[in-house]
């Protein structure tokens, strides 16, 4: 096994594991442990370095992957979609913390679930693309 696909299983387990941490153990003693001022501040000064952070790991990646001659479809694939999820996810962080400001809770519904489901593929594809090469 390549020195580089090595490196590729552990940046997709520290992108397994942001996801996990936060979803399993930050987020519920945020909303169970502190009033809802502190837990919005949390939240909205956490999501943005999460998703940021998942993106440089999706380039970091995907460089990785092209410069070290990795040659996998799938892992390229799942490089460049954690990298493009995690930034959209990352430009929708504003217009999210907008809508709830200003009430919209359709909009926080629409945008919050878009966010929701773009970090479960991200995670989905980090977990699965392993055993699918």
């Amino acid at each position: 096994m390549s020195q580089f696909l090595i490196i590729e299983f552990l940046i997709s387990g520290f992108i397994i594991g942001i996801i996990f941490f936060q979803t399993a153990l930050s987020a519920p003693i945020v909303f169970k442990y502190l009033i809802k001022e502190q837990s919005s501040i949390y939240i909205r000064k956490i999501f943005p370095k999460i998703f940021a952070l998942m993106f440089v790991l999706g380039c970091l990646s995907t460089s990785i992957n092209i410069f070290g001659n990795v040659q996998s479809v799938i892992n390229l694939s799942v490089c460049i979609t954690t990298a493009v999820l995690s930034f959209v996810c990352y430009i929708m962080v504003p217009a999210t913390n907008r809508a709830t400001d200003l009430g919209d809770t359709k909009k926080f519904k629409l945008l919050h679930a878009l966010s929701v489901g773009f970090t479960l593929i991200v995670l989905f594809a980090n977990l699965m693309w392993p055993f699918l090469i």
